[in-house]
């Protein structure tokens, strides 16, 4: 690979002086440059030539001797003579380096394709999902232990540090195998509180039917009605899973949708009932007029309470007035 890297530069150089960049005018004002270059090409090729050919040897010997007369005419102030060698000793070098690159060049390939790449990416990605992992933990305030792949990232850095990249390939994979068994554990914790929540969720409503079939049974609702709310009951208790939970209520919202509008009506048709009776106490002068007033101002109250599906507070409050008015009359 370092031939190839000096070889760009000597045909960089070469294309640089034959475009005119190493014109009169800048080689008068810096002469040196001329030597610079050549040196640095000279120290280049010194370094790769110790394995290399007798005849590129020799080609070698004949750059240097050209970087001498170089040097010699630049002393001379003799700027034709320095370019010339300039040029004849960078042509040197740059054919002593393609003959090095076509010697090492199937080498090279050879050894890059043996060679394990840098799994610092790989390592990377596994990071982001170790953390995205921990985010999901803490959401679900999990017990999982993260030590061992903290510990397996650990031991994966320190390799790819010290250039053993087969090591921490191998580790790598470790910490994926790790990364799925922790995954798969999230899973099953999530759909275990999934269904956890579901069941809770089902017991509110189980609560609320109770309440439900008993106020039914009072209000002496239909067998048919009362039924359908023990059957929805049942449904509801025996299923486990979220979407058959979400699907059983939707049945019993529908069913206490029908119940309530029934229970309504009825109780609406009970604050008739007493709004009669208090006309006729009133004309009768049973009632003085603060209690009267009292009294509009509790049927108002139980109005809203029907108005808001309040039944339960609705149906107390009608009892104790019915009571009230019970007394009046007798």
């Amino acid at each position: 690979m370092k031939s190839i890297t000096i070889f760009g530069a000597l045909i960089l150089t070469i294309s640089l002086v034959f475009a005119g960049i190493t014109n009169n005018v800048y080689a008068q004002d810096e002469p040196s440059i001329l030597l610079t270059i050549a040196k640095r090409a000279e120290n280049q090729i010194q370094n790769q030539i110790s394995d290399a050919s007798d005849e590129l040897k020799r080609l070698f010997e004949e750059g240097k001797d050209e970087v001498e007369a170089l040097e010699k005419s630049l002393s001379n102030d003799d700027m034709n003579s320095a370019k010339k060698h300039f040029l004849s000793s960078m042509k040197i070098f740059t054919e002593i380096s393609r003959q090095l690159t076509s010697q090492t060049t199937t080498q090279t390939e050879t050894t890059v394709q043996n060679t394990v790449k840098n799994p610092t990416g790989d390592l990377l990605r596994m990071y982001g999902y170790v953390n995205n992992l921990k985010a999901i933990a803490k959401n679900q305030n999990s017990s999982v232990n993260f030590a061992e792949l903290d510990e397996l990232i650990l031991e994966a850095r320190q390799q790819i540090g010290e250039k053993q990249f087969s090591e921490a390939s191998q580790t790598i994979r470790e910490i994926k195998s790790t990364i799925i068994e922790i995954n798969n554990e999230l899973r099953q914790n999530a759909s275990k509180q999934e269904s956890n929540r579901a069941q809770s969720f089902a017991q509110k409503y189980i609560s609320q039917l109770d309440r439900l079939i008993e106020h039914a049974t009072t209000l002496g609702k239909s067998e048919e009605l009362i039924q359908k709310l023990e059957s929805a009951k049942n449904d509801l208790t025996s299923t486990t899973t979220p979407a058959g939970v979400i699907k059983e209520v939707r049945n019993i919202l529908f069913i206490q949708q029908q119940f309530e509008l029934s229970e309504g009506k009825l109780l609406e048709l009970r604050i008739a009932q007493i709004e009669k009776s208090l006309e006729k106490i009133s004309s009768t002068n049973q009632i003085d007029q603060d209690s009267l007033n009292q009294i509009n101002q509790k049927i108002e109250e139980i109005k809203s309470q029907i108005s808001s599906n309040n039944f339960e507070s609705a149906t107390e409050s009608l009892r104790s007035l019915s009571s009230l008015l019970q007394e009046l009359e007798n």
